[in-house]
């Protein structure tokens, strides 16, 4: 519902939305005892972030936004993952780890982290076991196809 939203944190209906949204994320957590119903690769990929790099380590929302966008795109949902970086630009946040001060080669050094962050958790990350090149590679498609 916040992605096809068209509003802005200016606007009341958006902010409704995104509230909607974040109490049943809340509640989904409760229900199943863990945060695992909010919490896949992308936030795998923020702890990454905070853990290798703590005193350069962005905002949380940031950091998540990057690796949700990156993790639909390892997904191969690429409409899902370009929608989600037109909706971060338009709300005027980061898209790329450069973006918010790191170079690709520590992007990548986080990614290939990512999973040791959260043991016994199921993600993309987990599923394609990337190696270190091919995490490389996934990374140059996603920026790629989002800056076209």
């Amino acid at each position: 519902a916040v992605l096809r939203h068209p509003g802005g944190v200016g606007d009341d209906g958006f902010l409704t939305v995104l509230a909607e949204g974040l109490v049943l994320t809340g509640i989904s957590m409760s229900v199943a005892g863990d945060s695992r119903p909010a919490s896949g690769a992308c936030h795998e990929i923020n702890h990454a972030f905070d853990l290798l790099h703590p005193k350069r380590a962005a905002s949380h929302g940031e950091q998540v936004g990057i690796g949700a966008a990156f993790a639909m795109h390892l997904r191969g949902a690429r409409e899902e993952s370009a929608h989600m970086v037109e909706v971060l630009r338009r709300h005027g946040l980061p898209v790329l780890p450069e973006d918010i001060g790191f170079g690709v080669e520590e992007f990548v050094k986080v990614v290939e982290y990512a999973p040791q962050t959260r043991p016994g958790r199921y993600t993309i990350l987990e599923h394609l076991d990337l190696s270190t090149d091919q995490i490389r590679d996934a990374y140059a498609d996603y920026a790629k196809a989002i800056s076209s």
